[in-house]
């Protein structure tokens, strides 16, 4: 079991799982395909500070 004992936490692990197989299928369109690029889309997205 993951913990889920709120709504707001199943809703980011649902969120993140579903960007994941995006960025996987190759779903995202980016300008330039980097792994550092791919890295600051992901930070941005989730709000993670750089």
């Amino acid at each position: 079991m993951l913990g889920l004992k709120t709504f707001r936490t199943a809703k980011q692990i649902i969120c993140g799982v579903e960007v994941m197989h995006m960025l996987k299928k190759g779903q995202l369109q980016q300008g330039v395909k980097s792994v550092q690029s791919e890295i600051e889309f992901i930070h941005n997205l989730f709000g993670v500070a750089s």
